[in-house]
């Protein structure tokens, strides 16, 4: 029932999802193409630090379904439990990523007022 609430609002608020999910640190997602986009969300979410091992573990993945292979769409996601807190029927959008899937370069709209793509920053230290 959770999930579908949570599935239904996203839709509400965000581009068609597909329902090909990641939790931070984890795979499953369901088709090679997902697969490939959310591993390597992750990789650009962890090299380039965009959030702490804490909200990595209260976090998902969400591939989004207007991906292809020249660009790779995936939403972050606050995952609420008992562990990360919060209340589990709400899951709020952190940011969306854009990976160029052959260069590998991100962007991203995270605190930014018009929600434009721009470029991830540079690892921080």
């Amino acid at each position: 029932m959770r999930i579908a609430l949570v599935a239904a609002l996203c839709a509400l608020c965000a581009p068609p999802l597909a329902l090909a999910q990641k939790p931070a640190g984890e795979t499953a997602p369901s088709s090679a193409l997902a697969k490939s986009v959310l591993d390597r969300a992750d990789d650009i979410i962890k090299q380039h630090r965009l959030l702490t091992a804490k909200q990595q573990r209260c976090s998902s993945l969400v591939f989004r379904d207007d991906s292809d292979e020249r660009t790779g769409k995936v939403g972050v996601y606050e995952v609420h439990n008992k562990e990360c807190g919060g209340d589990p029927d709400i899951m709020h959008r952190l940011f969306d990523l854009e990976i160029d899937m052959k260069t590998g370069a991100a962007k991203w709209d995270n605190n930014i007022p018009d929600m434009e793509m721009r470029p991830v920053p540079k690892r921080a230290h």
